[in-house]
């Protein structure tokens, strides 16, 4: 019996391992990758305790063999952490990215801007027949999708054009264009900056700064926020000859297109009482031109959830105190026959009437993990959420029948996984990336159609049927989406590490950037137009 308790005890003790590993990698949700180091100690100590008291040499040799075992491995751990810098995620998978401590820092900003302009760069007369706006985050529709494509596909025959190239400071934000103009936000050194740039040059017309504004000034204690490391995380709204920002700590600021003279400033965050949210505010505000109004979210626990701002003025209009804003944006849209706001906060998804910020509706979906896909409708009366951390992905129904509003959860699925992007929808279908990982879902179940292609935590736009996607590790890549599967078609290698941003199609001119350059690229026309000879090659 002793000796099939030793062997028995030994095979769990050895099969630990395996077994725990297999498990998170079976998950296929990157945020449990933390626990493969903590497993493997635990597993070492498993061993080591196995043989401390089931092994077959004297006991007091046994104890100080493991007790050396330990020391060595404490000793270790704690040597490494003296050794090594820790320099927030390595990738969208959260792992860390490490450095040893002698090695110098990357600077945070480039102490001079060189812009890099091509060497065959169009005439400006057809630049700005080529280019088209792109006003707010993920196009016109807060939603990532075009109903038609404005450039040609066929980048192998015509290549895209680099027009510049650019060094720019820290932020997660993207593009967006208007007037010949290019916005978008950066960290530099300690002053959170709204950058205006030249959209055929890349050479900056003006910057506003909020001086002594930094996130990790903030949340320096916070693994959250240097996990996604400095700078601001939204993108700027562009109406009529205003512009629109929120900073990474909660700063409002309403600007002048033109010249970036401010006209109001408010904090979401200090003004209500908030909290800061763990990774840094990453909300784009919502222009609503009928009530003159800008909503903004709010912190994701105390505070406002939501705050409609005068447009012109700055002044509170409404207040919306939920339970905590969630990271995406809200977004106007008409389910049910009724226009509305849609917003998905930190524990739940809500409806509200433009005008007063009455809830017409809530569903609740629970979690402690960020929320930042989109929400998509499918259809007149029904929409789709879709986040990762396992909290799944639902379909619901929204109703109202005599005035009296409900939302009904038709399925949810952990089939589609969107970390840090949006899913787009096409043909009763959506396309995303899980988990990295380019994949299909059937709208009318929920099901997986296909899940191939590993692109990293980068983003997708859909224009027509196209998929354009911007990799994480900085390419970006083109072709036809369908329930049959996705064919790349064409790539640029537009830029060179780590990129989370969204990006910016302006007709033929499309924006790319992360946290360390930007680059503007000259899309080939479209082929009626190739063939008709307005192409200048």
């Amino acid at each position: 019996m002793r000796k099939f308790f030793r062997y028995f005890t030994l095979a769990v003790c050895l099969l630990f391992g395996p077994v725990v590993l297999g498990w998170i990698f079976l998950q296929g949700m990157t945020h449990l990758y933390w626990g493969i180091l903590p497993s493997l100690i635990l597993w070492l100590l498993l061993l080591a305790f196995w043989y401390l008291f089931c092994g077959q040499s004297r006991f007091r040799i046994r104890a100080l063999r493991v007790g050396l075992g330990i020391a060595a491995l404490t000793i270790s751990i704690i040597g490494l952490t003296k050794l090594v810098r820790y320099e927030g995620s390595a990738s969208g998978s959260s792992l860390p990215k490490l450095s040893w401590v002698w090695e110098e820092k990357a600077p945070a900003t480039p102490s001079e801007i060189v812009v890099v302009a091509s060497d065959s760069a169009a005439p400006e007369s057809e630049l700005e027949a080529a280019a088209g706006e792109s006003r707010d985050f993920l196009g016109p529709g807060r939603d990532g999708m075009w109903e038609t494509l404005p450039f040609g596909t066929d980048w192998n025959s015509s290549p895209p054009e680099l027009l510049w190239r650019r060094p720019i400071g820290k932020a997660w934000s993207s593009f967006v264009v208007a007037a010949g103009k290019a916005i978008t936000q950066e960290q530099v050194e300690d002053e959170e900056r709204v950058a205006c740039l030249n959209l055929f040059t890349g050479e900056e017309l003006w910057h506003h700064a909020d001086a002594e504004v930094r996130l990790l000034l903030e949340r320096k204690e916070n693994a959250g926020a240097s996990m996604g490391g400095d700078g601001p995380r939204s993108t700027p709204v562009i109406h009529g000859n205003l512009v629109f920002t929120l900073g990474a700590t909660g700063i409002v600021n309403c600007l002048e297109l033109e010249t970036g003279k401010l006209v109001w400033t408010a904090n979401v965050i200090k003004d209500y009482g908030g909290a800061l949210q763990n990774w840094g505010m990453a909300n784009t505000p919502l222009v609503i031109d009928e009530h003159a109004i800008v909503i903004v979210p709010g912190g994701d626990k105390a505070g406002a959830t939501l705050v409609a701002y005068d447009m012109t003025t700055g002044e509170e209009r409404w207040v919306y105190q939920g339970k905590g804003a969630g990271y995406t944006s809200p977004r106007l849209m008409t389910i049910a026959g009724t226009e509305q706001i849609v917003s998905v906060n930190a524990k739940d998804v809500t409806g509200h009437d433009p005008a007063t910020g009455e809830v017409y509706w809530k569903y609740d979906w629970p979690g402690h993990y960020p929320k930042v896909g989109q929400p998509q409708p499918v259809g007149a009366d029904k929409l789709l959420m879709t986040a990762s951390y396992g909290v799944g992905s639902p379909l619901i129904q929204v109703s109202n029948e005599g005035g009296k509003w409900s939302a009904t959860e038709l399925w949810k699925t952990i089939r589609l996984k969107t970390k840090f992007s949006s899913a787009v929808i096409h043909g009763g279908y959506a396309y995303g990336l899980d988990e990295g990982r380019l994949a299909c879902l059937d709208l009318e179940n929920g099901d997986k159609v296909w899940k191939n292609q590993k692109y990293g935590f980068g983003q997708q736009l859909l224009l027509e049927d196209w998929l354009l996607i911007q990799t994480e590790a900085g390419a970006v890549v083109i072709g036809r989406a369908s329930p049959e599967g996705f064919e790349e078609e064409g790539r640029i290698e537009a830029l060179s590490s780590m990129t989370w941003n969204v990006p910016a199609v302006a007709g033929r001119l499309l924006l790319v950037r992360n946290d360390k350059e930007a680059a503007c690229y000259l899309l080939p026309p479209p082929a009626s137009a190739a063939q008709a000879g307005l192409s200048r090659h």
